[in-house]
């Protein structure tokens, strides 16, 4: 577990690799003894800097849903993170390459909810109960920071998966 001040400086990598759109060093080989929890953390400090520089909330993501993508990212449970109002790219805009570090596109189910949704323990019938609709979406993933050689996952008919920054 990492103290609040490794936490902080961990937060600090994410926002310049954000600001710079290069890669930074792989966290948890900065930090070897990071958990989920930390992770969770760094993310929830990252949202809250960026709420404070005026980026709006909009929803939450959820990825790694299928057992399929948690085996190719040896993960064995869904993650989640933050959507903010500036991660909306409107049809028909142009995507400019130059503001991300490595980009992939993903093509997605966005539920958009009527109803707010609390945890834990939150299921598939939870959700159904509190989407006014569904719509297809692309997800643009950018890997803020660097995969180590010897956990590269690219493979035929599979996309690497980094966590959520």
């Amino acid at each position: 577990m990492l103290s609040d001040a490794d936490r902080n400086k961990a937060a600090d990598i994410l926002m310049e690799a954000h600001k710079t759109k290069k890669q930074a060093v792989q966290l948890s080989t900065t930090y070897p003894g990071i958990t989920i929890e930390d992770a969770y953390s760094i993310s929830t400090i990252v949202h809250k800097r960026q709420v404070a520089a005026g980026r709006k909330l909009i929803g939450h993501k959820v990825g790694l849903t299928s057992k399929a993508m948690q085996r190719s990212s040896n993960i064995d449970e869904p993650d989640f993170g933050y959507l903010h109002d500036d991660m909306i790219i409107p049809d028909g805009a142009k995507v400019q390459h130059a503001n991300y570090c490595r980009p992939r596109v993903e093509v997605e189910l966005a539920f958009v909810l009527g109803k707010k949704l609390m945890g834990p323990g939150v299921g598939l019938t939870d959700v159904a109960g509190r989407d006014d609709y569904v719509v297809p979406a692309l997800e643009i993933v950018d890997a803020r920071v660097q995969e180590p050689a010897q956990d590269f996952r690219h493979r035929v008919g599979q996309t690497a998966r980094q966590p959520a920054s």
